[in-house]
């Protein structure tokens, strides 16, 4: 189990440091098109929509390395006035339900992906971009963050059972 979890933080450090390098990419996107837009009055057809998809990516792909980074929004003034016991209990019950939340978030992102994918559903753009390269972010983005909330339930399973002897 080691070596899978070891696997999967690989994985969110990987798409974490991608999604960074994909923020800058969609940047540079935006100011290419504001030059064309406004300098040469040529706007282009595709740099809005790529820069959606990789504002897609960006979020939802990036989202486990967030969480196991520590980053995700929390109210720290409630953990803050909590146990340490207390604490680790509701880290496990929050986790717990956001694990269920995202798993079933992964399951409704892998059938529609499926879907599309089956039926060759298309941007409705000029561009045509096969619908499942972006529906694939919210796939992979709630499989990490359900493997992550998993990983997080099961650290602070192991404090919780040492927290009632150290109080």
């Amino acid at each position: 189990m080691k070596g899978f979890r070891r696997a999967v933080e690989r994985l969110n450090l990987a798409v974490g440091y991608l999604c960074g390098m994909g923020i800058l990419a969609m940047c540079l996107i935006l100011v290419f098109e504001v030059v064309c837009r406004y300098s040469f009055n040529s706007p282009t057809i595709w740099a809005q929509e790529i820069s959606i998809y990789i504002y897609t990516w960006t979020m939802m792909a990036g989202g486990a390395y967030t969480l196991m980074k520590g980053k995700h929004v929390r109210i720290d003034v409630l953990m803050e006035r909590l146990s340490r016991r207390a604490t680790s209990a509701l880290e496990i019950m929050t986790s717990a339900l956001g694990a269920i939340f995202c798993a079933i978030v992964s399951v409704q992102a892998w059938e529609m992906m499926a879907s599309s994918f089956q039926y060759g559903k298309l941007s409705p753009t000029l561009l045509r971009i096969p619908m499942w390269i972006p529906q694939t972010a919210l796939l992979l983005g709630f499989v990490l963050l359900t493997l992550q909330f998993i990983f997080i339930m099961a650290d602070k399973s192991g404090n919780f059972s040492t927290a009632g002897r150290k109080e």
